[in-house]
């Protein structure tokens, strides 16, 4: 077996368990249930002094921007370069483009050039059988087009750190005709020149050409307006890479800069008039970003087993064992019991010489949230009926059916709770007071906990704070949109929960503990607040949460095994971040492997809260290893595409 110390890399971690549990094939059994959804959702968070009016546009209108261009507004924008009685469209959406195009004389679409591989710029080619145009697309991002079966059969949904967007692939291959990457393609008189412009995907292109007497280019979602981009939750690529997307975004900048554009045309926002501001406003809100990203984070000096104060301990490891991976403290009792918080990537021969040294009877467990190597080992603990598993409310049924979720760091077996912990729950544990509370920060499933020890106000923070690697810098934490995020909670309910209970010694999960002064808090309160100001300003959305949260609109299960022709229930769960009530009109999409007699049905969602429509689906014949089904979103009147996927296997 690799060494533990290797572990703290995702690919390593999957070698281990493997080598330890037999993953895949002996974990990912289903108990044969009709999976119901679970019993609390996680509310949202909002400010109310924060309230605004805004909502989305309805779609559909058709504008001239000049003689020859025009743009169709659909899920996204699908712009029209007319040639006389044909026309080349850049993106194409949903396909309604199709119907408008007679009303402005066109008769025959000589080609379609493709921005990136995401549904809402593709999804109506995947619905079409045959194809009267050719087909252009990105070199880099092909895969996503040619061969979605393969992509989708081997797509990585466990112990996954690799949060780019290609889970927003479509459902169905579409073919194409050419592949492109700094070409220049003729069409109907017009040369576009391929622009390679990474950030809102890593294989993204952009189109220069002259229209109508002026340079335009065609940029895709590289930015939706002067300071905006459609989203951020698509720029943050690798678990650990807080700015990987807009440092590739500020190197597309440039080479988009050597066109010498006159307008950017994005895939959403308005036409850019005026592209070198816009782009430098991008950049300067960016480079905001990275001051406020980058942690500030000074790692885990010591790693041996150590005595914090008499009855709190870090259980550490070995000395090979990585530092970043002994998440693990201890709470010990005069009685030999011992509470432990989180279990992950432990030495089971170090815990075991641990238990031993210590005299300790019995472990119970509790989680700081649901992430593999806060996790991992407590499964053989459950297996073997060596401990009881405390876990919260919020994150009981992923630890129980993560199969059901798709969600970065989960493990591929479950994890059944002894007891489940209510938001504000009190225990009396041999002779300790433990409070246990929603923490939100780095995930929307995270508990706290806060305990008195020995004297000491003691706050297990899990994965949401770390020790300050530079002491006069202010102390922010790790924001990964895809764990969840609200930009009025997260950091700034930890931050608050921290500064109401002002420990004396604070318990990160990764770094040694600290004793921080308020004044240390009311900084970090200050960045979480500045965090929300800047997002807001950034994302280019009614409500800056449909930029932020990824699982605004998701399925639940994610991922279902259909047995025979059985009957199953999806659950389609939307929330709404607007201060208004939306009207949401909902198409599934499947293949017709699956049948849903009624694939189309419209809610009501109040406003800040979320609504679950249901679906009855059924596999009705063969198909291969998985079958993909999405659900084509119309809010308010603006079509949105296929924002949600499930899988059927």
């Amino acid at each position: 077996m690799k060494p533990i110390a290797d572990l703290c890399r995702p690919i390593h971690r999957q070698q281990f368990l493997r080598q330890l549990f037999g993953w895949p094939a002996a974990s990912l059994a289903l108990d044969g249930r009709e999976p119901e959804p679970p019993t609390t959702f996680s509310p949202l968070s909002f400010d109310s002094t924060r309230a605004h009016d805004r909502d989305f546009r309805p779609s559909g209108s058709l504008t001239r921007l000049s003689e020859n261009l025009y743009l169709f507004e659909d899920c996204c924008n699908v712009y029209i370069v007319k040639q006389g009685r044909r026309a080349a469209l850049v993106d194409f959406g949903s396909g309604d483009v199709l119907r408008a195009l007679a009303s402005i004389g066109v008769e025959k679409v000589d080609q379609v050039l493709v921005t990136h591989h995401h549904r809402d710029q593709v999804q109506g080619l995947a619905d079409m059988q045959e194809r009267p145009f050719p087909v252009v697309a990105p070199r880099s991002e092909a895969r996503f087009f040619e061969n979605v079966e393969s992509f989708w059969a081997a797509v990585q949904i466990y112990i996954n750190y690799d949060l780019r967007s290609h889970w927003n692939t479509t459902r169905r291959s579409i073919k194409l005709s050419r592949t492109v990457g700094g070409d220049v393609i003729e069409t109907g008189g017009t040369a576009f020149r391929v622009v390679e412009t990474p950030g809102h995907t890593g294989g993204s292109v952009s189109y220069g050409a002259g229209i109508d007497g002026r340079r335009v280019v065609f940029c895709g979602d590289l930015l939706a307006g002067k300071g905006k981009v459609h989203n951020w939750y698509d720029l943050h690529w690798d678990y650990y890479g807080f700015t990987q997307g807009i440092d590739a975004s500020e190197e597309s900048f440039a080479r988009v800069r050597a066109e010498k554009p006159e307008w950017l045309l994005p895939s959403h926002g308005g036409r850019i008039e005026d592209p070198e501001a816009a782009m430098r406003e991008n950049s300067r809100r960016y480079g905001v970003l990275r001051e406020m990203l980058v942690p500030n984070h000074a790692g885990r000096n010591r790693g041996e087993m150590r005595h914090i104060l008499p009855h709190l301990i870090h259980l550490g490891g070995p000395p090979q064992q990585s530092k970043g991976v002994t998440t693990s403290y201890m709470i010990l009792a005069d009685s030999g019991n011992a509470l432990l918080y989180d279990f992950g990537y432990v030495d089971r021969e170090h815990f075991q010489e641990v238990k031993e040294k210590l005299g300790i009877e019995h472990v119970t467990v509790t989680f700081s949230h649901y992430h593999d190597d806060h996790i991992i080992r407590a499964y053989e603990l459950f297996r073997d009926g060596e401990a009881d598993l405390w876990v919260f409310e919020n994150m009981a049924d992923i630890l129980e059916n993560p199969t059901r979720y798709r969600l970065p760091c989960l493990v591929p077996f479950p994890i059944k709770a002894s007891r489940v912990i209510r938001n504000g729950e009190r225990i009396q544990w041999e002779g300790f007071n433990l409070e246990f509370f929603h923490m939100p920060g780095q995930t929307q499933f995270h508990q706290g906990l806060r305990v008195e020890i020995d004297g000491k106000r003691v706050m297990f923070t899990g994965d949401n704070t770390w020790n300050k690697k530079f002491t006069q810098r202010v102390r922010n934490g790790p924001v990964v949109p895809q764990n969840e995020y609200f930009l009025d909670g997260g950091f700034i309910t930890c931050a608050k929960r921290m500064l109401e209970y002002l420990p004396d010694i604070v318990c990160p999960a990764h770094t040694d503990e600290y004793s921080p002064p308020k004044e240390d808090l009311e900084g970090f309160l200050e960045w979480a607040q500045r965090l929300r100001d800047v997002m807001t300003d950034l994302i280019l959305q009614p409500d800056p949460n449909f930029g932020m949260d990824y699982r605004w609109c998701h399925f639940y299960p994610f991922r279902h095994i259909a047995r025979d022709d059985q009957e199953f229930t999806v659950q389609l769960m939307v929330r709404n971040h607007l201060f208004k009530r939306g009207q949401v009109e909902v198409t599934l999409k499947h293949p017709a492997a699956v049948r849903c007699d009624s694939p189309q049905r419209t809610l009501s969602v109040e406003p800040k809260s979320q609504a679950v429509v249901p679906f009855r689906l059924r596999r009705v014949s063969e198909f291969g290893r998985r079958a993909v089904v999405t659900a084509d979103v119309r809010f308010n009147g603006r079509r949105l595409g296929e924002i949600a996927e499930m899988l059927v296997d």
